[in-house]
């Protein structure tokens, strides 16, 4: 991938791509990420590459633990129970009045939140939470068994990528169980190898410590109170503060330092949220370059060149997968990049209740760029390809209005896996696919320069 002309070149098998991301030539050129020069005289460069398989690190640089937490993070953690057993010995010399009266004005203080940190006194958006008559929960004798089988696949990493792939991709379509899906999503994507063992596991020290472009840092700033405002992590209300903004606002203004030419797109604010969601910033910054990088290359560059060439792609799947929603669009003049763009460039998690946007998010970095594709067809199949659903949306906007205000039942966690798995999109089919849309695209640009 060549970035610093400013034109996104994709490698043609990018939709091919799943985890562990696939691998790159010794012979090509690393990515400069620094413009500057550093306080020693010596550049700081991003590589892109990949390990022979995430995860397997026996690094002294960062965390060797497998939860990604650092050194620091422990003695953190120490400090903080060093300060609670200190509340707690004067809590004892108060009345027990006064503590009972305590407890309860600091219950008062912060705001119910459901499991997954969304505040429930709030009035959330439909696409942003679970339907409170969805019924999501499965037994902890089930939880707890899926917890031990993936403690043991982390464990045993390398040899499950490389022997038993199959159950990995199973066991991540049946979804990651909440306490291990950090730990799963960075050694999904590569983030950990890039974080303890290759030379990028400084860039991040590096990054956070720059001024960055005043361009960039006056366009985050504006999209940090815009992301998730009703989550404990990103609330003004919230029991973090300002933690989580002050860590949305590192992580992105890094990325701008790492790619200067490139900067910062809107679309990358709820990406980076996601991620801190479930893991440190450290962390979710190697995950976030990674997801850039080799899930969406070119994505958020200049002129969204990518994403109008998977516009093209996905058009041409419709017209295989859903005849007669392909046939509506035609008719009606709807181009892909009308109601896709929020879609593919936040991976839907402005889109889809929030316990269905975690379970495409792991398959979506177990198998690739894909499941983008595969969700984006089962909601437009089932939302606007029937013969009734093409009369009761005749014209334009009322298709795109219909794509804002898609029916609860075919965007549950339930339907979408169980449609996203029946459904199969042939790799060497999709390569082809591909090429024809970069070359049609290269077609017309000549033809209009």
């Amino acid at each position: 991938m060549d970035v610093s002309s400013g034109s996104v070149i994709l490698p043609e098998d990018r939709m091919t791509v799943s985890c562990p991301p696939e691998t790159f030539d010794d012979k090509e050129s690393t990515l400069n990420v620094i413009p500057e020069e550093s306080t020693n005289g010596t550049r700081l460069d991003y590589e892109i590459q990949r390990p022979e398989r995430p995860g397997e690190t026996t690094s002294q640089h960062g965390s060797r633990r497998s939860s990604c937490c650092s050194a620091d993070d422990e003695n953190e953690e120490d400090d903080v129970e060093v300060r609670v057993e200190t509340l707690n010995i004067e809590d004892e010399d108060l009345p027990e009045q006064q503590q009972n009266q305590k407890s309860e004005e600091e219950a008062e203080e912060q705001p119910l939140t459901d499991r997954y940190g969304f505040f429930v006194n709030q009035k959330i958006p439909g696409q942003i939470l679970a339907s409170s008559t969805e019924n999501t929960t499965i037994s902890i004798e089930k939880l707890r068994s899926r917890e031990r089988k993936w403690m043991h696949m982390i464990k045993n990493w390398q040899y499950f990528m490389d022997e038993k792939f199959e159950l990995v991709k199973t066991r991540c379509r049946k979804g990651i169980p909440p306490s291990m899906r950090g730990q799963a999503w960075m050694l999904l994507c590569g983030g950990l190898y890039h974080k303890e063992v290759s030379p990028n596991r400084l860039v991040f020290d590096y990054c956070i410590n720059q001024d960055g472009d005043p361009k960039w840092i006056d366009d985050i700033q504006k999209d940090l109170n815009r992301q998730f405002p009703e989550h404990e992590l990103f609330s003004r209300t919230g029991k973090y503060g300002n933690g989580g903004k002050d860590d949305l606002f590192n992580l992105l203004k890094a990325y701008t330092v790492v790619h200067p030419e490139e900067g910062y797109c809107q679309g990358q604010a709820p990406i980076a949220a996601v991620l801190l969601m479930h893991m440190p910033v450290r962390d979710a910054f190697y995950c976030f370059v990674q997801i850039c990088h080799k899930y969406l290359p070119g994505y958020y560059s200049q002129g969204l060149e990518a994403i109008q060439i998977d516009g093209d792609i996905l058009n041409k799947l419709l017209k295989e997968k859903s005849k007669l929603t392909y046939r509506l669009f035609k008719k009606n003049n709807i181009d892909p990049i009308l109601y896709m763009v929020e879609w593919f460039m936040c991976v839907y998690c402005r889109t889809l209740p929030w316990p269905t946007v975690l379970r495409v998010w792991d398959m979506f970095l177990c198998e690739g760029i894909k499941i983008m594709f595969k969700v984006a067809l089962v909601l437009l199949k089932y939302g606007l390809g029937s013969p009734t659903q093409c009369k009761d949306y005749p014209d334009m906007h009322a298709i795109l209005t219909r794509l804002k205000n898609l029916p609860p039942q075919i965007m549950t966690e339930q339907f979408i896996v169980e449609k996203v798995c029946e459904m199969t999109l042939n790799d060497s089919e999709m390569e082809k696919l591909h090429f024809s849309a970069m070359k049609l695209r290269q077609m017309r640009f000549d033809k209009n320069s």
